[in-house]
């Protein structure tokens, strides 16, 4: 809690002006009508008691470059940003920062269409200082989720920041992330619905995050049957869009009628950031680069260690075996037994 003496709505606005808006403190004191040493004052108190939070940012160094390059040809996707340290402990700034450098390179322009989707990470930048000024871009959600309890599930809630923090114009979705069958066939004919699935159709950009295989979920959305055995294989889901370890879409009661682009339409999208940290998403980030709805992944550096030792694993597992089916081959044509390979046909 913010404690101080001093009012913190006039605290706010001076350092919003100064830090956020680039005035300078004479501009500041004409236009709160106060004195500039008075401006002073409340700039030295916002960042006493952390209203204002500075940080020195980690340089990029060449093990993060190679970490980068590794990921994207182990993943098979356009690029890979990796941010330094463990971003669960830094509250994902690192990746927000990434997330507003790669927002520049696309070079949205108005009238262009991004779309946002819900989750922990997603929400968690929405409105870090790092992202880019989006004037006139239009943000629209992905998944519908009104009635949900936690925030993080609140697509819109994530959309209003987001836009906020960017300038950019909000669109919502007022419907829940699973309607009923006859709502679904409401929404069909709402010109409102229609209006958000139109924005689908032709967005430029996603930034989504990658949920963790659905059995170490300790959050999920309030409409997916948890205990359906066709999820317990699901190793993670992007936009709801729930895939096993090959990254194959899995269907489930109620899956045809979750409010969500469709995959075709997602897989369409030039440029699709996907924002994900935590070694409990490794398996859900090597299957998510599979179904080919990302082109970019934004990660941490203990992420991208652990997913490549988790690919090495693997490599030495099939070697291993590998090596056990020459063994016995071997073994086999010693003794004129028959081999174990299938014959050639």
């Amino acid at each position: 809690m913010l404690e101080t003496s001093m009012d913190l709505q006039m605290l706010h606005r001076a350092a919003s002006a100064y830090y956020r808006d680039d005035l300078r403190q004479a501009e500041i004191a004409d236009r709160l009508g106060i004195s500039r040493p008075s401006v002073s004052k409340l700039l030295a108190e916002a960042r006493r008691i952390g209203m204002v939070r500075f940080e020195v940012l980690d340089v990029p160094t060449a093990d993060v470059t190679d970490l980068e390059r590794r990921l994207r040809e182990l993943l098979g996707i356009d690029s890979v940003r990796v941010a330094p340290g463990d971003q669960s402990q830094r509250d994902h700034r690192g990746v927000g920062d990434l997330l507003g450098e790669e927002l520049r390179r696309l070079g949205l322009r108005r009238g262009d269409v991004l779309l946002v989707s819900s989750g922990k990470t997603t929400h968690a930048v929405s409105g870090m200082v790092g992202l880019p000024e989006l004037e006139g871009v239009i943000v629209a959600p992905t998944v519908g989720g009104q009635q949900e309890p936690e925030r993080s599930f609140q697509t819109n809630e994530t959309v209003r920041n987001f836009a906020d923090r960017t300038r950019a114009e909000p669109r919502f979705i007022f419907a829940p992330a699973l309607p009923s069958p006859s709502l679904w066939e409401s929404l069909q004919a709402d010109p409102s619905f229609s209006a958000i699935t139109d924005l689908w159709a032709r967005a430029s950009a996603l930034v989504t995050g990658i949920g963790a295989p659905y059995q170490q979920r300790e959050t999920l959305t309030s409409v997916v049957p948890r205990d359906h055995p066709a999820l317990q294989r699901a190793a993670g889901d992007i936009c709801l869009h729930f895939f096993d370890s090959e990254g194959t879409p899995m269907v489930y009661p109620g899956s045809d009628r979750l409010v969500r682009p469709p995959l075709d339409l997602l897989r369409e999208i030039p440029d699709s950031i996907a924002l994900a940290t935590g070694r409990k998403k490794v398996p859900s980030i090597r299957a998510g680069a599979k179904t080919g709805l990302m082109t970019t992944l934004i990660t941490d550096a203990p992420t991208a260690e652990a997913i490549l030792a988790d690919a090495d694993t693997d490599t030495d597992t099939d070697a291993d075996a590998d090596a056990d089916d020459a063994d016995a081959d071997a073994d086999a044509a010693a003794s004129g037994a028959p081999s174990q390979q299938s014959p050639s046909i």
